[in-house]
């Protein structure tokens, strides 16, 4: 499985002798006193029109003035790189916030990281998240299967420790969305390109019609992870994230989410059932959402009984079968969508390699 980092919002120790922010906002009472007031994050144009959000954090005093000595950055620093999000080319976190700090230092010349700064972006020490998003791509051969995919997730799938999926008017199905801590999504990632409001791939873009057809057929299944989930995992530093640790995290998600297919239970079981759960399955089998009919508690109780025959009420019996249902899990066995080969060695795909080439760039300007 490719996974990659959709968003990251981090911060990162980084010298710079003038606080950067992006305008304040503040709360002034009605008799003009100012109640409250924060800054407000300065956006950082990169590759192909995307933007980064960064400001002060941390800051120090030197000779008596206020210095910023930790930064804050917030977007998706594999599109701010490349132009797209299509792919990316790093697995590790920390060497994506690397080179994201040091494009980010060619940008804005006042920012000036001291070795101590540099040495623990290297090391990975010095990077806290408080929001990453990962996600994989997924090829179904056609727009239209993929489309069926979604269809058949929002009508029939159930998430382990959140319940069913939400389809918004955006066509993306969520699970657990609200949540504080982690939630999890899938879409069709052709439609998304297509429906504009900053989802498009830039007209500037570098073979760009190999990005719009490899797109075409692929669903995105994506986990965002929020800083309380983060937390709890010990994933808030970034030296604790290996290099796999974002496809265990999507496969782990993905194993829990469990698709309707299955059959009647024989007659001579059904019968066996208290007349409460005998009335409870027929409605389920006949389609009826029951947590819209039971209360909770007596939901989940019915759930609990049934689940050993075989049967899961939680997941939802469409009344028309959707067409051309492929399960997550044979997907990502079977499909798996790799980074095609022409886009390497192009602009479309920054690497390891990039980051070499960063870091040396960043000595050769400290020593002009």
């Amino acid at each position: 499985m490719h996974s990659m980092f959709d968003w990251a919002s981090f911060r990162a120790p980084c010298f710079h002798p003038d606080l950067i922010d992006g305008g304040r906002v503040m709360k002034i009472a009605p008799g003009g006193e100012i109640e409250w007031q924060v800054a407000s994050r300065l956006p950082v144009v990169g590759s192909h029109d995307a933007n980064l959000m960064i400001r002060t954090h941390g800051v120090d005093i030197v000779d008596g003035r206020r210095v910023g000595v930790i930064l804050e950055v917030s977007g998706n620093p594999s599109k701010w790189l490349q132009g797209h999000n299509l792919f990316g080319g790093f697995v590790s976190l920390g060497a994506l916030l690397e080179a994201t700090m040091y494009r980010l230092c060619e940008l804005l010349p006042g920012l000036q990281p001291n070795d101590m700064d540099r040495a623990m972006w290297r090391h990975r020490t010095a990077f806290e998240v408080t929001r990453v998003d990962v996600n994989t791509m997924i090829g179904l051969g056609s727009r239209a299967r993929a489309r069926a995919w979604v269809r058949a997730a929002e009508q029939t799938g159930y998430m382990r420790h959140r319940g069913r999926g939400s389809l918004m008017k955006n066509g993306t199905v969520y699970w657990g969305l609200g949540s504080k801590r982690s939630v999890a999504k899938v879409y069709v990632k052709g439609d998304e390109l297509e429906a504009g409001k900053g989802h498009s791939l830039k007209d500037d873009l570098p073979l760009l019609a190999n990005l719009q057809a490899w797109a075409d057929d692929k669903i995105r299944f994506e986990v965002m992870l929020r800083s309380n989930e983060l937390r709890k995992r010990g994933l808030n530093v970034v030296a604790n994230w290996r290099d796999d640790t974002a496809a265990k995290i999507l496969l782990s998600t993905a194993e829990g989410l469990v698709m309707s297919g299955q059959e009647l239970l024989p007659d001579i079981e059904l019968s066996k059932l208290p007349h409460n759960l005998r009335m409870a399955y027929s409605a389920w089998q006949n389609g009826d959402d029951l947590r819209d009919i039971l209360p909770r508690r007596t939901f989940y109780h019915y759930r609990k009984q049934l689940l050993p025959l075989g049967v899961d009420i939680g997941v939802l019996v469409p009344k028309e079968k959707p067409s051309n249902v492929v399960p997550l899990q044979q997907v990502l066995d079977a499909y798996p969508a790799t980074i095609p080969e022409w886009a390497y060695g192009t602009p479309l795909l920054v690497g390891p390699s990039d980051l070499d080439t960063m870091r040396q760039r960043f000595l050769a300007r400290r020593a002009a």
